[in-house]
């Protein structure tokens, strides 16, 4: 399903103006997209959390690979939030995605405390390059009790700056350079 140019715009001026927030100042290609979504089995059925979710690039080919699977996605900025609420609805997703406005924190706070069922797979895009350590090590914190026992972390960052963060959470952690990308990107694949 093709983007409007709008979004492409809102993208690249989120990007420019909230830099804490907008890892990028384009939408994730399709190599980094594949390794994102490549551990999520095609058939999984269960709840999926896809934490800074951009415009919905990774969401929607996530939702398109995996189509008995409830997607959970959060973005703070309210403009890609609709941006790829609008590109989900125009490709059928709209009824087993939910897009949510929120900080990932708050989220993954709100998912423990109101009885929701833990997810296998969290994805990730939060530029955790771009938080403070503390909102870096409080956000690793959440996504590890708020993983399912024996889930996936999937993080992608354009740095390995934040391994030693991400590895002290998540110990059975490895890497995967993604050098197909604008900008390249590292993919971590951290296990519960």
């Amino acid at each position: 399903m093709a983007r409007t140019l709008a979004a492409y715009r809102n993208f690249f001026w989120a990007g420019l103006r909230k830099r804490g927030q907008t890892g990028g100042l384009v939408p994730s290609q399709r190599f980094l997209i594949a390794k994102m979504i490549g551990p999520v089995p095609a058939s999984y059925r269960g709840q999926i959390v896809e934490l800074g979710a951009g415009s919905g690039a990774i969401t929607l080919r996530l939702a398109a690979r995996c189509p008995r699977a409830r997607i959970l996605a959060c973005e703070i900025n309210p403009t890609l939030a609709r941006d790829g609420q609008d590109l989900l609805t125009r490709a059928g997703h709209n009824g087993r995605v939910e897009v949510v406005t929120a900080s990932a924190e708050h989220l993954l706070s709100e998912m423990r405390c109101g009885g929701r069922e833990k997810p296998d797979f969290v994805l990730s895009g939060i530029p955790l390059g771009n938080l403070s350590g503390e909102k870096t090590r409080a956000l690793l914190d959440a996504i590890s009790q708020t993983l399912a026992e024996g889930g996936m972390y999937i993080q992608f960052q354009h740095s390995l700056l934040d391994r030693k963060k991400i590895k002290a959470r998540f110990p059975n952690t490895r890497t995967v350079p993604v050098f197909l990308n604008f900008p390249p990107a590292v993919v971590y694949y951290a296990q519960r």
